[in-house]
């Protein structure tokens, strides 16, 4: 029954992506690094579920002390993330060798014994990766359930997800003024020349921004999440994905695409219902209790957060903030010269702050702006109204409940100022 749930998911998914009216020129672009969603759901949907069938009738089979026990799934998991954080480091490691002006016959040692090392490790994440994944997912599942969305079937759909490279992806807006416009998916690891090979081509042809970005993770199905993050932040990613996948089968999910309001509705809601959920099924996992959850969306990362304590400290997400409002007061003025120019400006601060942002332009904000709470969406209005939303749900299932029946954002304002607290 599963299998023919999936597939009819699949067949949806398929649907969705005919209306394609993409520019050709865009086509023409990223037609050398286009990632193709066919091929993937052929390549790993089988492979996902002949896993679990295959660990399903091994654990029929095992006795009961042959399982692993809670504590064995964490410390794997760990270990998993571990190496990943030493594939990373190597990979700073050779970058600054290949930029040093050591002798050549020395550094080429050095990178090649680091390449070895992060070969091996790379075996070994390999080797992991089913179980980390299963493991992963039963931990938002069952937190899912726990919290209300337990269906005759289980969890629906099923949490079902791949730790690998997600793609990138090209954003495009009109210069004039910030919306969004797809461009298409990218497969994951282009290099900076590349990007701005594709960027430039693309605002040559058609006079558009764009900007090639990377993902935490992609709602196909499986879901696609990023393997390079933290433990907390991939289980986050995964409860996002699986937000998504579920408001697909309701009104709001379903009108993801019509509006850049609806896009950033769909996102918003996401994001706090899967840093939740996330939170929640990290301390599961490690067997904690939770002491301060995060509600109703997480605190700003450590880089991002300006300690009380600390004013002088630069604060990025107001400072990004600031910078969002600023433009679009420029572009409502028909200044579209003057914007670019000062987002230039702007991008070389948060640069020099140890902000690496490689181009800020109005696709940057067309896409990181569909995130509401963020500093890239400035003073949205969608943001608030969706934090206020889940202020004054009694729980987060009532919340996605209640967002899921949203088909504007118009009854979502409604919504706000008639229910009051």
């Amino acid at each position: 029954m599963r299998f023919k749930i999936c597939v009819w998911f699949l067949l949806g998914l398929a649907l969705l992506s005919v209306h394609d009216f993409r520019p050709s020129a865009v086509a023409l672009a990223i037609s050398p690094y286009e990632f193709r969603v066919v091929g993937w759901e052929l390549g790993n949907l089988p492979d996902k579920w002949v896993h679990r069938a295959v660990n399903g009738a091994r654990s029929l089979l095992d006795s009961p002390e042959h399982s692993p026990e809670p504590g064995q799934q964490a410390a794997q998991v760990q270990h998993y993330f571990q190496l990943g954080e030493r594939v990373q480091e190597i990979n700073r490691q050779v970058i600054t060798l290949q930029a040093s002006a050591q002798p050549a016959a020395a550094t080429s040692r050095q990178i090649a014994e680091l390449r070895r090392e992060r070969e091996d490790l790379t075996d070994m994440r390999g080797a992991l990766r089913p179980e980390v994944e299963e493991t992963l997912e039963s931990a938002v599942a069952d937190t899912l359930q726990d919290l209300g969305f337990k269906a005759w079937t289980g969890v629906f759909p099923p949490v079902d997800t791949a730790l690998t490279g997600s793609p990138t992806v090209l954003i495009l807006s009109p210069r004039e003024r910030i919306e969004r416009i797809e461009g298409g998916l990218m497969r994951t690891g282009i290099d900076n020349d590349a990007r701005e090979r594709i960027e430039a081509q693309v605002e040559t042809d058609t006079e558009l921004s764009a900007l090639v970005a990377n993902t935490g993770g992609i709602a196909l199905y499986p879901s696609i999440v990023s393997d390079g993050t933290q433990l907390e932040y991939a289980l986050e990613v995964i409860a996002h994905e699986w937000v998504h996948q579920w408001l697909w089968f309701r009104p709001l999910g379903r009108r993801y695409f019509e509006s850049g309001e609806l896009t950033a509705l769909n996102e918003t809601v996401a994001t706090i219902a899967g840093i939740e959920i996330g939170q929640l099924a990290r301390h599961r996992l490690e067997g904690t209790e939770p002491q301060s959850l995060a509600h109703p969306y997480h605190a700003p990362t450590t880089g991002e957060h300006t300690a009380p304590n600390n004013p002088v400290r630069f604060d990025f997400q107001a400072e990004m903030r600031a910078t969002r409002v600023r433009v679009d007061e420029l572009l409502a003025s028909g200044d579209v010269d003057g914007a670019e120019a000062y987002m230039e400006a702007r991008r070389r601060i948060f640069v020099s702050e140890g902000y690496p942002i490689r181009k800020l332009n109005q696709a940057y904000f067309a896409f990181h702006g569909a995130y509401g709470t963020t500093g890239a969406a400035g003073i949205s209005i969608i943001g608030e109204q969706v934090l206020e939303l889940r202020r004054r749900s009694p729980s987060l299932a009532e919340f996605l409940r209640t967002a899921a029946q949203f088909t504007s954002a118009a009854e979502l304002a409604d919504h706000v100022e008639r229910v009051q607290p």
